[in-house]
């Protein structure tokens, strides 16, 4: 699989796509989402779900973990998010990078930025791999 067919297939996933996720760019070990800042993503204050912002964190993991090993599939086994600032300009984009990666495990770290670019979020991930699942 390349990375345009992998960033094709994350973009028709029924779920990322009900979010409005979107892929920015991909490389091996490394992937950066975006979101818009919709009115169906906020909360009260105008300010972007902390449930969304996880949502788009989790996104950045996954497809972070999904192009290191390109022919395997991976599901979240934990994500801890650190909210730093609320986002209230988007798009907000997330950047998942591999730390490390095992046989069976993915170690992640993502941030997750405003639409001025600061710092919003921080996040680590584990991720578990399938053998012979392919995404």
């Amino acid at each position: 699989m390349s990375y345009d067919e992998l960033k094709n297939l994350l973009e028709q996933d029924p779920f990322l796509k009900h979010v409005g996720i979107k892929v920015r760019s991909i490389k091996k070990g490394e992937c950066e989402v975006e979101a818009e800042l919709r009115q169906e993503l906020t909360r009260f204050g105008g300010m972007m779900n902390g449930g969304a912002i996880a949502t788009l964190a989790d996104a950045a993991g996954g497809c972070a973990v999904l192009s290191h090993y390109m022919d395997r599939n991976e599901v979240t086994v934990d994500l801890e998010i650190t909210y730093m600032r609320p986002i209230t300009e988007g798009p907000a984009v997330a950047h998942g990078k591999v730390l490390k990666a095992g046989k069976s495990l993915a170690y992640v770290i993502v941030e997750v930025k405003d639409g001025k670019g600061d710092l919003a979020a921080f996040c680590k991930g584990t991720y578990f791999l399938f053998e012979g699942v392919k995404p």
